[in-house]
């Protein structure tokens, strides 16, 4: 063997290692492959640091919770306490004048800006917020919640009859409903409550002031112009004004009645009272002694008058009478429905026929209808009595003389007006009338401890698990960054 192939021997355990710079190569090159390899290194350790910040993240959201809990919700439950015309306490959801009360003006303009400014908040609060954040919730009464029991079972099988049954449902309300307010703005609990109970006084302080004439009686007499009306005429005005303010003091409630003035000392029932003297002392003695003289300053005319308005009221006459006829063909053909009642310990069942509630205000409805017929038939003969005692030959007689006398019971008759008016202006002033409404203290509502911070907790998660993500990818570059820094000049070579 020669000298080169001696020098060239190399030992079976022996390893040369050789690594040669390509050119154009940067020596401080960063390997993506080795910074993923790094992190394959890391995997176990890594997969810790993810759970323990996914763990931080969801205990951080219920930790903050905990640190600033506050209610997110007062609610008050609103009762109306007046009553309406008919002098009947409310019972459903009505305005003191018998319409459909208005719940949207709780979220008016007019409301919800008089309830901010009574109330000192440190933080100031839209009004377009105020009004999102405000809920109204409203009642059932118990026969239309079971009306829409029945038609939610009905629609739920299927049965046709269903949908043309929800058509004619009316739902009713009690007279009660409830307002919510959500915490939109960040205030503490006792400002929110206090907020809630401010919007509440500022809408009752505005049925007060939209329906406070409902309780005062309206002005009849003072437009009778004795002067430039006929005698008759004016005594027919003045007869009607006077039973009209006799029925509004008779249709007050018993505890308005016994209210006693503090000027005067004088009840309602006491004006009532007085109001019937002027009734059968003044009036009724000059409308005798006019229509029994036959005193009229114009007779054609107030024959005239009087035969228009008798066709007027036959016409009237007629158009309810047909609407009797129409209710009774109604009733008369109505079929009550019927209810199946299954007997679990036999095999048959038994129905029972029921009516419903439109069954029941028809009923009701031909009632009223008879009542309207019956006084439209009074009327239409005291109109044939007054035309046929014009028809009549006149007696002599001092129409000045009665004119006068006319003239002072007007003035009796305002001075009555006058009093009731007052009475019942001192009453609407007392707090039975200025609250038109009762509610409860506002009381506070939270949501559920995981409920109210679920979103918060998720993202909580997600972001702990990005941010051990990214210190994972970070600890594998800088472990590739610190191998290129070793790196030397020209050649690495290796031998093990």
């Amino acid at each position: 063997m020669d000298r080169t192939s001696k020098t060239l021997s190399i030992d079976k355990d022996s390893q040369i290692n050789v690594v040669v710079n390509r050119s154009g190569e940067a020596d401080n090159a960063i390997d993506l492959m080795h910074v993923f390899h790094n992190m394959k290194i890391k995997t176990r350790i890594y997969a810790w640091v993810v759970i323990l910040c996914m763990v931080i993240g969801l205990c951080a959201p219920l930790l903050l919770y905990q640190l600033r809990v506050g209610t997110t919700r007062v609610s008050s439950v609103v009762t109306l306490n007046y009553y309406l015309q008919n002098g009947k306490p409310v019972q459903r959801l009505q305005a003191p004048d018998g319409s459909d009360l208005d719940l949207s003006q709780v979220t008016s303009a007019y409301v919800l800006q008089n309830a901010i400014e009574k109330t000192s908040l440190t933080d100031k609060v839209d009004i377009s917020l105020l009004r999102s954040s405000i809920h109204i919730d409203r009642i059932l009464t118990e026969d239309s919640r079971r009306q829409q029991e029945v038609a939610a079972k009905m629609l739920a099988d299927k049965n046709s009859a269903a949908y043309t049954q929800l058509q004619s449902v009316k739902l009713t309300y009690i007279n009660q409903f409830v307002v919510s307010l959500d915490n939109d703005f960040g205030l503490s609990d006792s400002d929110l409550r206090n907020l809630l109970n401010q919007v509440l006084q500022s809408y009752n302080s505005y049925l007060a002031k939209t329906y406070s004439e409902v309780y005062l009686p309206a002005d009849e007499v003072s437009i009778i112009d004795v002067d430039s009306l006929d005698i008759m005429e004016s005594l027919d005005l003045l007869r009607d004004a006077m039973e009209n303010l006799n029925e509004y003091c008779d249709d007050k409630p018993d505890d308005i009645k016994a209210y006693r003035s503090w000027r005067d000392g004088r009840s309602l029932e006491d004006l009532k009272t007085y109001i019937q003297t002027v009734q059968s002392v003044n009036i009724d003695y000059l409308y005798s002694y006019v229509y029994a003289n036959s005193l009229a300053e114009d007779r054609d005319s107030m024959v005239s008058k009087y035969q228009y308005q008798l066709r007027v009221a036959k016409q009237e006459l007629a158009e309810i009478n047909g609407n009797i006829s129409t209710m009774k063909s109604i009733i008369d053909s109505y079929q009550p429905d019927q209810i199946y009642v299954d007997n679990q310990n036999s095999d048959t069942s038994k129905s029972t026929k029921v009516t419903t509630d439109y069954y029941n205000e028809m009923v009701l409805a031909l009632a009223e209808e008879y009542e309207k017929a019956a006084t439209k038939q009074i009327k239409i003969a005291d109109l044939e009595d007054k035309m046929s005692a014009l028809d009549a030959q006149a007696t002599q007689g001092d129409t000045q003389e009665v004119k006068e006398e006319l003239k002072k019971t007007v003035k009796v008759c305002e001075e009555a007006f006058k009093q009731v008016y007052d009475h019942m202006e001192e009453i609407t002033g007392r707090p039975f009338y200025t609250s038109y409404m009762d509610f409860t203290s506002a009381q506070g509502e939270t949501k559920g401890f995981v409920a109210s911070n679920m979103k918060k907790m998720l993202i909580g998660a997600l972001a702990g698990a990005f941010l051990a993500c990214g210190l994972w990818f970070v600890s594998a570059f800088a472990a590739e960054l610190k191998r290129g820094s070793r790196k030397e000049d020209g050649k690495e070579v290796s031998a093990r």
